[in-house]
């Protein structure tokens, strides 16, 4: 591996864990997992990476709990590359699937269970935020109305049906 190799693992590393500004990957990971991938030469090459990403601004460093690297807000925006719009607008398409895929009709619901285990699962946290902004786009639309049925849901309309088949 190389040095920009080792630096795209540690990125990946915050990207795996789904990680937010002031994350941090502590000293044992890069000793007991990152360094176990590579062999006794490009171990010599962690520190050079880390020192790059630094040197990026994409990470700093803090040792209040032993040394740890920590995510900055533009290493958030880099491994995070988003397009808000077109991320809401795939938002929409993962809520209005999952009405088509339980054979909603008109007035059929989707509570908020359903996005905190199943839609939230697989989002990042930049897509996470526009999970609100899709559902008020579907609302703003008329594909579907918020309703309190025992607990707050999204109603499939007449229109949404008519978008969904």
């Amino acid at each position: 591996m190389t040095q920009q190799e080792i630096a795209n693992e540690i990125m990946n590393e915050f990207a795996r864990t789904n990680s937010k500004p002031n994350h941090i990957i502590q000293e044992r990971w890069f000793n007991h997992v990152l360094a176990q991938k590579l062999n006794p030469k490009e171990q010599e090459l962690i520190n050079p990476a880390i020192n790059d990403l630094i040197d990026a601004g994409l990470a700093t460093t803090d040792n209040k709990v032993g040394f740890c690297l920590v995510l900055t807000e533009k290493g958030f925006d880099k491994i995070y590359p988003i397009d808000e719009s077109k991320t809401v607008e795939k938002l929409c398409k993962k809520i209005l699937g999952q009405f088509a895929r339980t054979n909603s009709r008109v007035n059929h619901t989707i509570d908020s269970k359903w996005i905190n285990s199943t839609l939230l699962n697989g989002l990042n946290p930049k897509e996470v935020v526009l999970v609100d902004a899709a559902i008020e786009k579907l609302v703003a639309d008329e594909l579907i109305t918020i309703e309190d049925r025992h607990g707050w849901c999204m109603v499939l309309t007449q229109k949404g049906f008519d978008t969904i088949y």
